[in-house]
């Protein structure tokens, strides 16, 4: 008697241990720079998958367990969220590839759990804290640079990361007197108020530049996509459906002239280090829902 008393308490200990382990998901076991270069490979060219949503599945799939995890499985639960026809991609919802890999109700829920769980998680988790400073700026600027792309179609990750980058996170002198997030230089067309101002235009080169100077960051962000749309160079740049070849044409197109010491142009892979690093192609997704 006193043995299967001890089977059953060893068995129901094992299942807690079990339960438990699957209540959260592993994040210690997930390698998310593979994770985001493996879904952005499969996103390119056709419509951003969210990272999250895909080792969420993988960590239901696997027990929560992530080492034998290969790339082509990552690339193949990427691909179920991605629709195409006559070569138009559309990107299905989360409970859309949930009802395809037809998950019981259970698996669903921790699916889901698990999505939660990973936020604010990334590849730079210290820095991804909703009251930190980095996500207070990104957040401040989000909706802003949704209604950008719904009205131009540039994508979000992209207008944010420019802000970024341009900006120094709000703090450069254009941004923080003249409101002037994006470098944008007043030519001839622009009618508004302007300001000379020094900048780096080449490797270790300072020249006077004239910027255009707003109200309000608010402006900024709506010129920004007004300012690309309107210039002919930049054309190529909305026919692109991903952060990784919106970044390449606008570099192709000469937005910034940043070089590295060797001479090679660093704008588009300054670009996608950002957007990677704080998570902003997940926006990309949800817009494209």
């Amino acid at each position: 008697m006193i043995p299967i008393i001890l089977l059953l308490l060893t068995s129901l200990l094992a299942f807690w241990i079990k339960l438990n382990s699957l209540k959260e998901i592993n994040k210690q076991e997930i390698n998310v720079q593979e994770y985001i270069e493996n879904v952005d490979e499969v996103s390119n060219f056709k419509v951003q998958v969210n990272w999250k949503y895909v080792a969420s599945i993988i960590a239901v799939l696997n027990d929560n367990k992530f080492d034998n995890v290969s790339k082509e499985e990552i690339k193949r639960i990427s691909n179920l969220f991605i629709e195409s026809d006559n070569q138009k991609y559309t990107s299905h919802s989360l409970d859309d590839v949930l009802n395809k890999l037809d998950l019981s109700d259970n698996k669903q829920k921790r699916v889901k759990n698990y999505v939660e769980d990973l936020n604010g998680y990334g590849l730079m988790p210290t820095r991804l804290n909703s009251d930190g400073k980095y996500m207070k700026f990104i957040n401040k600027i989000k909706e802003s640079a949704i209604e950008n792309y719904n009205k131009y179609h540039i994508l979000p990750s992209i207008t944010i990361a420019q802000a970024i980058l341009e900006s120094n996170w709000g703090e450069s002198e254009l941004s923080t007197k003249y409101n002037n997030l994006f470098g944008i230089k007043a030519n001839s067309s622009w009618k508004g108020k302007s300001i000379l101002i020094e900048t780096g235009e080449f490797y270790n080169q300072v020249i006077m530049g004239k910027f255009r100077v707003y109200n309000n960051n608010t402006e900024s962000i709506s010129d920004h996509a007004k300012f690309l749309s309107e210039n002919t160079r930049y054309k190529q740049v909305f026919n692109e459906s991903t952060y990784l070849n919106q970044a390449e044409e606008l570099q192709n197109a000469g937005y910034s002239t940043a070089m590295d010491e060797q001479g090679n142009h660093t704008y588009k892979k300054l670009l996608v280090q950002i957007i990677r690093q704080y998570n902003l192609q997940i926006i990309d997704s949800n817009v494209s829902e």
